[in-house]
């Protein structure tokens, strides 16, 4: 245990406290900075009196495709209180987060999906898109933002992807024909070749990073698609098969997500109401998806955080309302 206040590991056990709801709390001392904490402090059932069976339920019903005010009924809670502990949980989501691992290969597949939020505008005014990123072996998903289809949405969602895929030393990144995508990662994701290193054969200094290929599949003609390679790759970066270029994995993920989370149903009232709710729920559906849900192409008993190897085992919900991060976790 670390004091929450100054990180030290010099703390010592200082009491417990019975609620009302009969759960003990147990409490903390540190002897380096004197402040007192228990065991909730800064998880998101810090000073919550509610049990955590409640809130885990209320959670797992959210993200099973139940509505706030469904879920409140079916629990016989407000939906002010669902929606707080959707916010608790949302806030989390960056303690669960960890880069790819170092020197590993990742393949990522990006698109983006379509709901409506507020009032039904045509798509091109509304603030219901929302870029998602995953790894295509493990299915992590690591990257979901929710806004107005502009360029400042493309370029938040593709530098988070970005900084997430980095430390990895080999990086497929295949997304459809929208060609923001590749316009923002090519100035992050750019480099020069020393002029030692050109020739005839290949004059081209500026390319991709060694070890990263940009592909997207484009909508052509006659039913027929094509795949376009973006800008000059790195000349000892290798080049994948035309039938390895796709999302499927990732549009598999979408009409999941229409199943799974009410604000992605267009045909019924549960649109959210602010991009603000939607990005929430988002947030809640990633961090189940990731850690606590196994998944039929690892054949139910792993989820995407132990394909990944971030975990060994699935995390209950409990588990994630209870810890400050996922490395509090133990194997």
């Amino acid at each position: 245990m670390q004091c929450i206040h100054c990180q030290s590991e010099n703390v010592v056990k200082n009491g417990t406290k019975t609620l009302k709801t009969a759960q003990v709390v147990q409490y903390f001392l540190c002897k380096d900075c004197g402040r007192r904490f228990n065991e909730r402090s800064g998880t998101p059932m810090a000073r919550l009196r509610t049990p955590v069976e409640t809130i885990s339920m209320a959670i797992n019903a959210r993200t099973e495709g139940l509505g706030i005010r469904a879920a409140g009924r079916v629990l016989r809670k407000s939906p002010n209180s669902i929606i707080l502990w959707e916010k608790r949980l949302s806030a989390q989501l960056s303690n669960f987060s960890p880069p790819s691992p170092k020197e590993s290969e990742v393949t990522i597949e990006g698109d983006e999906v379509y709901t409506r939020v507020g009032e039904n505008l045509p798509p091109w005014l509304s603030e219901g898109w929302t870029i998602h990123f995953i790894d295509r072996e493990s299915r992590y998903w690591f990257e979901a933002h929710a806004g107005l289809k502009d360029e400042s949405l493309f370029e938040k969602s593709v530098k988070a992807a970005w900084d997430w895929a980095k430390p990895s030393s080999s990086i497929r990144w295949f997304t459809d024909g929208e060609r923001r995508y590749s316009k923002v990662l090519w100035k992050l994701a750019s480099t020069y070749l020393p002029r030692s290193t050109t020739t005839q054969a290949y004059p081209f200094r500026k390319v991709w990073r060694a070890g990263l290929e940009v592909a997207m599949k484009i909508k052509g003609s006659q039913g027929k698609p094509r795949v376009v390679w973006v800008n000059r790759e790195h000349p000892y970066t290798a080049i994948s098969p035309k039938s390895d270029v796709h999302a499927n994995h990732l549009e598999a993920l979408h009409s999941s997500l229409r199943r799974r989370a009410s604000g992605y149903r267009r045909r019924q009232n549960h649109y959210a109401k602010t991009v603000e709710g939607l990005q929430r729920a988002l947030n809640v559906q990633r961090l189940i998806h990731n850690w606590c849900r196994t998944h039929y192409s690892h054949g139910y008993q792993r989820t995407p955080a132990m394909v990944m190897g971030f975990i060994q085992r699935p995390v209950k919900i409990g588990e994630v309302l209870t810890v400050r991060a996922f490395n509090c976790l133990t194997s």
